[in-house]
């Protein structure tokens, strides 16, 4: 049996309506055009909130019609459950969102209620989720720049010579997200993450379990090589604002690893002085044969 559907929007990637079908006035309380430019969550029962946010942060292009069952505020029915699904729509980082709605019986269970895990995003698609995030929220979030040597550096990686290596990256990226608030994290390198999350979960939180993940590893504090910086991000901010932030985040922890890169050890600087006593001596070798050559 097919779907109908009792309004659809197209939504940006922050949740910004675009263009509006089906019967708005009734359910959503205005005409088409008086809805452009509305955030969609907006409309969504204060109850429900995470749990849109929640799906509507997971989406992907590639990711057909997933549905979820959210309450929205009507001023013809009041507060009403509807059946929403997602489809993407024809332009990048765009979905339409359909509402139905939802008969006394109808439960999230009997519509297959999406769980999508929750996964990294890309770069312009986090800064996307952090601007939403910062419209909705009325608090301040904290933004979390992660680098971990033992992923990131050649040198760390090294070390861990008959470790599983695949494992423990898997593990920890997972402990990365599920720190995540709403699974708002993005990885940008081997080894490099940013999380969005509460003020009240402190950067020593997230390194604790982060850290106990990798002791079952058998890592210490050295072996880990563990950095972070945490920048706040103020209700309302604007993209351009957001991205300084970030872009001083992501610096602070460079800067950590590249005065990591150049400070060799001891054995680093033997092994190098070995290398260049070698290259003398066969270069020598190798002049000394040429001279007598006729």
């Amino acid at each position: 049996m097919t779907q109908v559907w009792d309004v659809s929007v197209l939504v940006d990637g922050v949740g910004r309506i675009l263009e509006v079908r089906g019967q708005a006035n009734l359910h959503l309380g205005q005409d088409g055009k008086g809805l452009i430019g509305e955030s969609v969550a907006s409309f969504v029962a204060g109850s429900d909130v995470e749990h849109f946010q929640s799906f509507f942060k997971t989406l992907r292009p590639v990711i057909a019609a997933p549905r979820c069952l959210v309450h929205m505020n009507t001023p013809a029915f009041g507060i009403r459950s509807y059946v929403m699904q997602a489809e993407p729509g024809n332009q990048l980082e765009t979905y339409w969102l359909m509402f139905a709605a939802a008969g006394p019986g109808i439960s999230a269970t009997a519509i297959k209620d999406a769980q999508v895990p929750a996964a990294f995003a890309d770069d312009a698609r986090m800064l996307r989720l952090i601007e939403m995030a910062a419209a909705e929220s009325d608090a301040t979030l904290d933004l979390t720049v992660i680098a971990i040597a033992a992923l990131r550096d050649r040198r760390k990686r090294s070390q861990l010579q008959g470790k599983n290596i695949d494992l423990l990256e898997t593990e920890l990226e997972q402990a990365i997200l599920d720190l995540s608030k709403e699974g708002t994290a993005s990885k940008t390198g081997a080894g490099e993450f940013s999380v969005l999350h509460k003020q009240e979960q402190s950067v020593e939180e997230i390194e604790s379990n982060i850290r106990e993940v990798a002791g079952r590893y058998g890592l210490g504090k050295d072996a880990l090589g563990f950095q972070a910086t945490t920048v706040k991000i103020e209700a309302g901010s604007t993209p351009s604002a957001i991205r300084e932030k970030i872009a001083f985040a992501y610096g602070s922890v460079r800067d950590d690893f590249d005065d990591f890169d150049r400070s060799a050890t001891p054995i680093d600087m033997m092994k190098v002085l070995a290398f260049c006593v070698v290259a003398l001596a066969i270069g020598g070798i190798v002049g000394g044969l040429l001279a007598y050559m006729p």
